[in-house]
């Protein structure tokens, strides 16, 4: 009985008193259940985001899409203000999403801008069409222009934009011109991306970024003294990506800040590339074969440390005072040694031609071999093997190997046991295997005995095989 009588009087005893800023909260959480009933809104009392501080909600907000960011307007009163006072990202890679008619797409752009007074972290509208009746024309043209006149746009942190060619003539684009408003943030500016334009040659002398970490530019007509005035405005710029890039038959690279250069098909037809002076750059990461490219040379690169593809369709690449023709090193007295993962690109296995190259990189930790049929230059004049004369890397440096498009023929199973035989300090040796060969425990022991993986040069060698779509990057998988 006692804990009964003490329990009720604990149940009658007086709430303590609420202090103001109690009252306070309560008085709002009342108004804001009053506000949802009243408006019909969709958020329920139990919802637990609608409890969430506005700053908070603004932060969510910012991060969805655009169309998504809008409709959150609907979901209740104290909501409405939210997507204005939000920074706003604006990103649009399919706008028939929003409309039927893809000539209404500057409109729908033109509206957004207006309605949201900004700040913009992200503007992202690719391959804008242009009408072509020269009014309609005129038209669309301000109305781009006046885009970026917007106050929406006064802090942008990141744009990617990009125009549909205007015309085809004798299979030649006709690019639109990079209207000059479109950098008007440069100053605030952490990444830019260009494509299928004119590089206006005026624009150039203005050009300021002080900001600006990463630069794409592709299917873009520029001259290379505007493309070095580019360069030389991006004072902190560590990150490039270039793909098929208008600039005559030479393309110059130079920067201070830089670390990753990405090239895609660089030229349309054939051209030289050049890179200066780069003392921080870390990666040089050629994307595609060919790539146009028949010369590359690299002046200075002290701290080069990820160099790829490289193919015998290059006819010659120099690296400091190391000088390949056609893949094929001239000389081994002037090996490189900051290079730690490099990337190969052939017809076939060619062992012979992979180990001449191995011994101009002593400290290389890191070897992709991609085997593709497409390639069609030949290795010739390939010095022969000599295992009398070892191979600084393999003697204590290789970790890795990566063969890409292996079908477990005699001539890569030679080319592989090479490597599971000599290869002192390897600890994965591993096989992107082609789309043709069909795994199996019958194949994969056959693979094995073939290559004598019990006698292995490593006891820490460990060989995987994967097939499709399991294939590891050839470039980031770093550490």
């Amino acid at each position: 009985m006692k804990g009964v009588a003490a329990e009720e009087g604990e149940a009658a005893a007086p709430a303590p008193k609420r202090g103001a800023s109690d009252e306070a909260a309560g008085s709002r959480s009342q108004k804001r259940a009053r506000d949802s009933v009243c408006d019909g809104d969709v958020i329920s009392h139990g919802d637990l985001i609608g409890d969430l501080p506005d700053d908070i909600l603004g932060t969510i907000i910012s991060l969805l899409p655009t169309k998504d960011g809008a409709r959150t307007q609907a979901i209740a009163r104290r909501w409405r203000p939210l997507w204005r006072s939000s920074p706003l990202n604006l990103d649009v890679p399919c706008l028939y999403h929003l409309v039927d008619d893809e000539f209404k797409r500057l409109p729908v752009v033109s509206r957004i801008l207006s309605h949201h007074p900004g700040p913009a972290r992200r503007f992202h509208v690719p391959l804008i069409e242009l009408r072509g009746e020269k009014e309609r024309y005129d038209e669309d043209a301000a109305q781009i222009e006046s885009w970026f006149h917007s106050r929406a746009l006064d802090n942008l942190e990141e744009l990617d934009i990009s125009f549909a060619p205007l015309e085809y003539t004798q299979g030649k684009e006709k690019l639109y011109p990079l209207p000059r408003s479109v950098l008007r943030s440069a100053s605030t500016l952490l990444l830019v991306a260009i494509g299928s334009c004119d590089f206006p040659r005026e624009m150039a002398p203005s050009l300021n970024f002080p900001r600006l970490k990463q630069l794409k530019l592709w299917s873009v007509s520029i001259s290379q003294d505007v493309f070095s005035r580019v360069l030389s405005s991006c004072h902190v710029l560590e990150n490039l990506n270039l793909s098929r890039i208008d600039a005559g038959s030479c393309l110059c690279i130079s920067s201070p800040t830089l670390r990753i250069i990405v090239a895609h098909c660089l030229f349309e037809g054939k051209g030289k590339l050049v890179i200066k002076e780069a003392p921080h750059l870390e990666r040089l990461l050629l994307c595609s074969r060919g790539l146009g490219v028949e010369t590359m040379q690299i002046v200075s690169a002290p701290k080069l440390d990820i160099v790829g593809l490289l193919s015998p369709c290059m006819l010659e690449i120099q690296i400091a005072n190391l000088v390949f023709q056609g893949l094929i090193p001239s000389s081994l007295e002037n090996p490189v040694c900051s290079v730690k993962v490099l990337s190969l690109q052939f017809c076939g296995p060619d062992l012979d031609a992979v180990l001449g190259i191995l011994r101009c990189f002593p400290y290389l930790e890191k070897l992709y071999v991609i085997w593709d049929e497409r390639i069609k230059a030949k290795m010739k004049n390939v010095r022969q093997y000599d295992p009398l004369d070892p191979i600084k890397c393999l003697e204590s440096h290789l970790k890795v190997l990566v063969l890409k498009n292996y079908e477990g023929g005699e001539e890569e199973i030679d080319f592989a046991k090479f490597f599971v035989l000599n290869a002192k300090v390897v600890k994965e040796i591993k096989f992107s295997l082609s789309e043709k060969i069909h795994i199996d425990e019958k194949w994969m022991a056959n693979q094995l005995s073939l290559l004598k993986v019990e006698n292995k040069s490593s006891q820490e060698a460990q060989l995987e095989f994967r097939s499709g779509y399991l294939n590891w990057d050839l470039y980031f998988d770093t550490p």
